[in-house]
């Protein structure tokens, strides 16, 4: 496609990806719209090749958000590979995002796989039983149920929840973007919750 350097630019901002890069899918790209989804594939590649390459994460910052009226406070512990990466802006930035989101979301869990096996056994037994899913051919059926799993558990669960600012990414997604950006592997070590009257604390204790 045909673009001006208002849409590198803009696609820069949009998706944190290099000058090289944004020039590169917006020439490949028919649509401002496809060469940022280009990018995103690109960058999620990137971050799983990261975080497949177990690398220690020991180093990092321990993060604190009280809310509004200090009836709700969050301590969050996020830990990457480098304390260069721990002292950075951007590093304890995120942090601070996260504590928002547990602040207001209240997950129970870290990830989809802390969450205890019975239960999500239970979940699954009832979704494979389901009329319609028995109607779908044998080969598609496990990975439909996987789906409805993820989509049913989503709002327990941090790193699949919706980030209060931008609800067209998740936490997930959002970790990732700094994953790509910083070349290290970024994770949710545990997190306190506290409400007046009440407590709760993360189903990961690593």
């Amino acid at each position: 496609m045909e673009f001006k350097a208002e849409d590198v630019k803009k696609l820069r901002e949009i998706t944190g990806a290099g000058f090289a890069d944004c020039r590169s899918a917006l020439t490949e790209a028919k649509s401002f719209d496809e060469a940022k989804k280009i990018l995103e594939e690109k960058g999620q590649k990137r971050a799983e090749k990261v975080k497949g390459q177990e690398r220690d994460t020991t180093q990092g910052a321990v993060v604190s958000y009280i809310h509004h009226g200090s009836n709700v406070g969050v301590l969050v512990e996020m830990n990457c590979s480098t304390d260069f990466v721990a002292r950075n802006e951007d590093f304890r930035t995120l942090g601070r995002e996260i504590a928002i989101q547990i602040a207001g979301y209240n997950p129970k869990y870290i990830s989809f796989t802390d969450i205890p096996e019975n239960i999500v056994n239970t979940a699954k037994s009832e979704l494979e039983s389901a009329a319609d899913v028995k109607k779908k051919p044998v080969a598609v059926r496990a990975k439909i149920v996987e789906g409805r799993l993820q989509k049913m558990f989503a709002p327990e669960v941090l790193m699949l929840q919706p980030w209060v600012k931008d609800e067209t990414k998740t936490i997930g997604a959002l970790i990732d973007d700094l994953i790509r950006k910083t070349g290290e592997n970024i994770v949710v070590r545990r997190f306190s919750r506290y409400e007046i009257g009440k407590y709760e604390d993360s189903a990961n204790q690593q």
